[in-house]
């Protein structure tokens, strides 16, 4: 047998692996236009059999526990969520999301189903505290077709502690892709309040913090500016962190979340630094 034939499948093979963990790897320029299309993501778990929500949908985990006649656990690796009492907003109870260091590839969300009256625009609102971010992309919440990951969606996201505010074309089909921004300055190590509003008709995020908007950006994608979600049936809110294994733990808290077909506001604003 000839070594070099014999060696040659799996070099061609390695190289290609090699390039494509390079490709994924690389972080989302400022204003970014759209991107060649990716490899396969992860694969995540079925969409489950949860109740669709009225308007307006409110959760602000004071029961104690995770409704999962509501909220489909998306759960991927090591990373956890759950409800604590270590740090809220208001009341008694949050929503945590734990992503330990060493992880690489996991995520953890919990997703609504949304009913159709806000299938192209949706509002929504949620109290949000991290102590800080690493520079690469970070995934906090989305909205868009269901079975996350596998899907299409705007997402509000994080880059160098900016905002990236995003379109994500991971939906079954062949074709991979993203556009992608920053905009707006993320407060750490404070409770925030975080309001939002998507657009399908035509594709657009739109975001407040602490009633100040931050955000403003609209997408295309391959010369085409309007549903390229497809519709809002989904939204996903938890974490996932792109890339390279994490040097430090991160911890993100949600508290009284809201979504609705208007515009929502604030709440009383957290009057003490979290711990």
């Amino acid at each position: 047998m000839n070594p070099k034939s014999y060696f040659l499948p799996f070099t061609a093979a390695a190289c290609l692996a090699l390039a494509t963990v390079a490709t994924a790897q690389t972080p989302a320029p400022t204003n970014a236009p759209a991107r060649a299309p990716r490899g396969p993501t992860l694969p995540g778990p079925p969409p489950g059999d949860t109740t669709i929500v009225t308007l307006p949908f409110t959760e602000d985990f004071e029961s104690g526990a995770i409704n999962t006649n509501i909220w489909d656990l998306r759960v991927h690796g090591t990373a956890t969520i759950k409800v604590t009492q270590d740090n809220v907003a208001h009341g008694k109870n949050a929503l945590q999301v734990h992503y330990p260091a060493a992880a690489r590839g996991a995520y953890a969300f919990i997703a609504v189903r949304l009913p159709d009256a806000i299938h192209d625009q949706l509002y929504g609102r949620a109290y949000v505290y991290v102590k800080s971010l690493p520079p690469g992309h970070m995934v906090l919440m989305n909205a868009g077709t269901r079975g996350f990951p596998i899907s299409n969606f705007l997402e509000i996201g994080q880059s160098h502690g900016m905002f990236q505010p995003s379109f994500q074309l991971n939906g079954p089909g062949p074709d991979r892709g993203e556009t992608t921004a920053r905009e707006g300055q993320i407060p750490f190590s404070r409770w925030f309040c975080l309001e939002w509003q998507f657009t399908d008709k035509p594709d657009r995020i739109v975001e407040w913090v602490d009633g100040q908007q931050v955000v403003d950006k609209s997408f295309g994608y391959k010369g085409v500016k309007s549903e390229l979600v497809k519709g809002f049936s989904e939204y996903d809110i938890g974490f996932r962190a792109w890339g390279n294994a994490l040097a430090n733990d991160v911890d993100v808290y949600y508290d009284d979340i809201e979504i609705s077909d208007k515009p929502i506001g604030q709440l009383t604003p957290v009057a003490e630094a979290a711990k």
